[in-house]
């Protein structure tokens, strides 16, 4: 599958399992050939992985830290943490106001009394659920390659003059100055500097004895430097100093020490499990509408479970963690490749140590149904996450909850969640408690979920009719099941699509499968996954080909548009590049090549050496 090797992988154990390895000792020689094997494809130099299930540890490193000199990655390498760095910060504030020095709804300036006020009042508790308009990044050219260190006053300086970007509490804006600005609250509650605080307060506590703040002229053990992919060739990452985004992203640390935080946090080490429970819990916007961060953690569900994560990025470093409770698992991995896509990794994880059939997505044509499979997932992976976490429903009343679900598949429109996690979660109560192993339901997706649930009503006398879905919604989904499990066999179970080859495959033997089935399995995300490699590999013809399966299987996916249109304007005709791009936006505004990622997507095509394409790209409005 795999046609060159960039280096000879060093692996070495890095750290012994707490109990017999043999436990999973067919799952680890799975992952370690897959790591081996797309370190090799992506060019990735150095990767650290730990991981935690029920008792079982484990820990290593692959590649190396220092291609220069030769050094190995171990678990025990000191990488930057980029935002992983947020979370930290977090649990730093919740620290404060359990002690009684913070209040999560006063205003900012209260703690920061040099930050000029704005237009709107901005509070604690928006800032870490980035919902208190303060700007991202305006001008990462500059702003992100400070070489300079910055003292607290300094980093701050840098943005406190700046508008909001929206009025507080209204959206969702993602913002590492909003991160700074809590570094400032923490120092102006506690009256001592945010790493003095933060060393003898979260990581101390935590025994996270190998977390710091990053300083480039401080001797750290075991720092790994970084690389980054320019036309196709490994180059270190460009030196900046990263004080100025000290709260936001200023520290360095391990995968071993970044699982001693989110285990110790869940344990109760460093706030209380009250205070836990409401920084892993979705916050709201002004008007209802729930996001996928809580306080300073990501809580996005993933196959029906219960799960908080945050990923970094930044010169020299990617890194993530993830931890399920409910399935005692978490994870946490680190690179020095500027290029790296961690999902990918993450994902596997999964697959290996739960099971789950990570990301499996359904397609189906027509913008209708396409609207009706995505009230339904809100459903089913909101709603079972909620029973994976708390074992009860949301509080809701039940009959208005399914009569909003009723409404929302017939327009389409998934925005109010909590309905449809009190939906949700009634089913998997439903389900449970008839003997059903909602294990399944983490491997087997939404479609399955509900089709098992209307198969229970129908024969139950006692879920009440208000519990129940319109006929057509009924029908609907007998017909989606019968479909689907004529077409997921054994064989389409298996396929997963990591090497060109596997285009064949999905041409010969699923393909025609997929044209005469009302519901199929959607591999947008792999298959981009692919391209983009290719891409930064510089082998057009692989992208291309890429290009043209996703937009002939999937000709309405925005996905399939977004990438063909990319595609096009690298290797092909850039006014169809243009016009497919319009075409995704036409299909979804804020998906694939929404402006914000296209322009992303921009910066890393310009270090791979395509210019003139990341330069039409940045031309399109």
């Amino acid at each position: 599958m795999l046609k060159r090797a960039l280096l000879v992988v060093v692996l070495f154990l890095a750290a012994i399992p707490s109990f017999g390895q043999q436990l999973y000792e067919g799952e680890i020689r799975q992952l370690e050939q897959f790591v081996e094997e797309h370190m090799r494809e992506t060019k990735m130099p150095a990767l650290s992985i730990a991981i935690v299930k029920d008792g079982f540890r484990w820990s290593k490193g692959f590649g190396y830290a220092d291609l220069e000199n030769q050094v190995p990655a171990t678990a025990q390498s000191s990488y930057r943490m980029a935002s992983v760095t947020k979370p930290m910060t977090a649990v730093a504030v919740m620290k404060l106001v359990e002690q009684g020095k913070i209040d999560l709804d006063a205003e900012v300036q209260t703690y920061v009394p040099f930050f000029p006020r704005k237009q709107y009042p901005v509070t604690i508790r928006q800032l870490l659920a980035h919902l208190g308009g303060i700007s991202h990044y305006k001008n990462y050219e500059a702003e992100g390659r400070i070489r300079e260190p910055k003292t607290t006053r300094e980093s701050v300086a840098i943005f406190q003059d700046w508008d909001l970007v929206v009025e507080p509490g209204t959206q969702y804006r993602y913002s590492s100055y909003g991160y700074n600005l809590l570094g400032a609250v923490i120092e102006g509650a506690s009256g001592r500097s945010y790493g003095d605080y933060m060393r003898d307060e979260v990581w101390g506590p935590l025994g996270m004895t190998d977390t710091r703040m990053d300083d480039p002229r401080a001797v750290i053990p075991n720092r790994v430097h970084g690389y980054v992919l320019e036309k196709g060739t490994l180059r270190n990452s460009e030196y900046v100093d990263i004080s100025s985004r000290f709260a936001g992203g200023g520290t360095r640390s391990t995968v071993v020490d970044m699982l001693k935080f989110v285990e110790g946090v869940d344990a109760g080490k460093a706030v209380t499990r009250m205070t836990v429970d409401t920084m892993w819990t979705p916050q709201q916007t002004r008007d209802g509408k729930t996001i996928s961060y809580g306080l300073g953690f990501g809580v996005v569900p993933q196959n029906g479970r219960f799960f908080v994560a945050h990923s970094g990025s930044q010169q020299e470093t990617r890194t993530t963690f993830g931890y399920m409770p409910g399935a005692h698992f978490a994870f946490a991995l680190a690179t020095n490749f500027e290029d790296a896509n961690l999902d990918v990794l993450a994902n596997r994880l999964v697959t290996l140590f739960l099971g789950d059939t990570l990301n499996l997505a359904y397609h189906v044509p027509g913008k209708s149904q396409r609207g009706m499979l995505n009230v339904m997932d809100r459903t089913w992976n909101r709603g079972l996450a909620h029973w994976d976490r708390f074992g009860r429903t949301n509080g809701e009343d039940l009959a208005a909850a399914f009569r909003h679900f009723n409404a929302a598949v017939k327009s389409g429109d998934a925005s109010k969640y909590p309905p449809l996690i009190a939906v949700g979660s009634a089913m998997a109560a439903e389900l449970a408690r008839s003997g059903a192993d909602l294990g399944q339901y983490h491997r087997d997706a939404e479609l399955a979920f509900f089709d098992d649930y209307i198969r229970l009503y129908k024969t139950s006398k006692t879920i009440p009719p208000a519990h129940r879905f319109d006929p057509a919604f009924e029908t609907q989904i007998a017909r989606w099941r019968r479909d689907w499990d004529r077409l997921w066999t054994a064989e389409v179970k298996a396929f997963s699509i990591e090497d060109v080859a596997d285009i064949d495959v999905l041409d010969k033997a699923i393909r025609p499968r997929l044209a005469v089935s009302s519901i199929a399995p959607d591999y947008t995300e792999a298959l981009v996954d692919l391209g983009q490699n290719a891409s930064l590999r510089r082998d057009h013809a692989t992208a291309m080909r890429v290009a043209t399966t996703l937009l002939t299987l999937y000709p309405e996916s925005d996905v399939a548009n977004g990438f063909g249109g990319i595609a096009e304007i690298l290797f092909g005709d850039v006014a169809k590049g243009r016009a497919l791009i319009a075409k995704s936006r036409t299909i979804d505004a804020t998906g694939y090549v929404n402006p914000r990622r296209l322009t992303a997507i921009a910066g890393e095509l310009e270090r791979a050496g395509y210019k003139e394409g990341a330069a039409e790209l940045r031309a399109i409005k």
